[in-house]
């Protein structure tokens, strides 16, 4: 069962690229174009010349999913290096460009673009269930917000994404596992390999088993680091991958809970966080410390969750400061077992407006 306080959409994966997007383009034109042009402020260092550019170096060492990604330039009258950028959000986050990425204030930008919170908890009755919140400074993301049943033949699974953005960030085969992505602290400049949102749809795509899924994402070579959080049907099926690029740890879920924020946990990547320290949040406290902080409360309220709740009341997790602020912009709770996904999105100057459960 999917929530309906968001727009679903069904996306044929067997149809040509370039139609696949066409009724959310129809339908969702108004908000995309919000979106990419939020986006344009954070990117207006980046002349057309280079966008251009991007795109070309993009298409040319063969990224995927580049004709949907240029149905959604022309259905929006933008430029395919512009759609480029947004659907390489992530990657550029790393990049610490000149004048976009190269000082403090550009991490503090992109961090708070991927901050985010997600955590795993047994429930007799479901098995493991997963909750995420995403955080982004894009007001216009809320807006955007949609479900996507992407199918081919028989086979569907679901993503919580945007208009304009043709990756994953959450999503679920149902009776099977789901995976969302976190914001991992950069350790190179990134390449062009698999970005970790793409890979992440391409697993959702071809991945069958929990197993398969795991070994996709921590097998894969990446363009650059991420945190995925993996969930499946049963007992031990649970887990975070820590990524760099070519490194992966896994941590398993050994209790009855498994929380994620934006720092490493496993000791081999701890020294990354170091840079988490130096980015502040405000005037008072680190990107690291708020990061320590969302991981704690959702660790603790997760925790105090009765063993037989329903997927309301973890998703109801998620509305506990510092987990939900002023940034959060979609909040989801994923039950792989039932295949049930409920979807809430944030609008409104403060978003903090305590709309879920719990």
């Amino acid at each position: 069962m999917l929530t309906e306080t968001v727009p679903t959409y069904v996306i044929d994966l067997a149809a040509r690229e370039p139609k696949r997007w066409a009724e959310v383009i129809s339908r969702q034109r108004d908000a995309a174009r919000h979106l990419v042009a939020e986006a344009a402020v954070e990117f207006q260092g980046v002349p057309e010349a280079l966008r251009w550019g991007f795109g070309f170096l993009y298409r040319s060492w063969g990224g995927l999913y580049r004709r949907e990604i240029q149905a959604w330039a022309e259905g929006l009258g933008v430029s395919v290096g512009t759609t480029t950028l947004l659907n390489c959000a992530y990657e550029l986050s790393h990049a610490r460009w000149p004048g976009l990425f190269g000082c403090a204030a550009g991490l503090r930008w992109v961090a708070k673009v991927f901050g985010c919170t997600a955590g795993i908890r047994w429930v007799d009755g479901l098995g493991p269930v997963h909750a995420r919140s995403l955080d982004w400074p894009l007001p216009s993301i809320a807006g955007a917000t949609c479900l996507f049943r992407m199918r081919r033949g028989p086979r569907e699974f679901v993503v919580v994404g945007m208009a304009g953005h043709v990756g994953a960030l959450s999503g679920m085969l149902p009776h099977a596992y789901s995976v969302t992505i976190n914001w991992a602290p950069p350790t190179s400049l990134p390449t062009f390999d698999f970005g970790p949102a793409f890979l992440l749809r391409h697993t959702l795509e071809t991945c069958d088993s929990y197993e398969a899924a795991v070994t996709s994402l921590k097998s894969t070579r990446l363009s650059t680091s991420a945190f995925y959080t993996i969930c499946g049907t049963e007992r031990g099926q649970a887990c975070v991958i820590e990524r760099t690029q070519r490194e992966a740890v896994v941590r398993e879920m050994t209790g009855a809970v498994l929380v994620q924020a934006n720092h490493h946990l496993a000791s081999r990547f701890q020294g990354n966080n170091q840079q988490l320290r130096e980015v502040e949040e405000g005037e008072q406290e680190s990107f690291f410390n708020d990061s320590a902080r969302r991981l704690e409360a959702l660790e603790r309220v997760l925790e105090e969750t009765r063993a037989g709740c329903r997927l309301d009341e973890v998703g109801g997790c998620l509305n506990v400061a510092p987990v939900l602020n002023d940034y959060t912009c979609q909040r989801m709770a994923f039950c792989p077992r039932t295949g049930e996904a409920k979807v809430w999105k944030e609008e409104g100057p403060t978003r903090q407006r305590g709309d879920l459960p719990g």
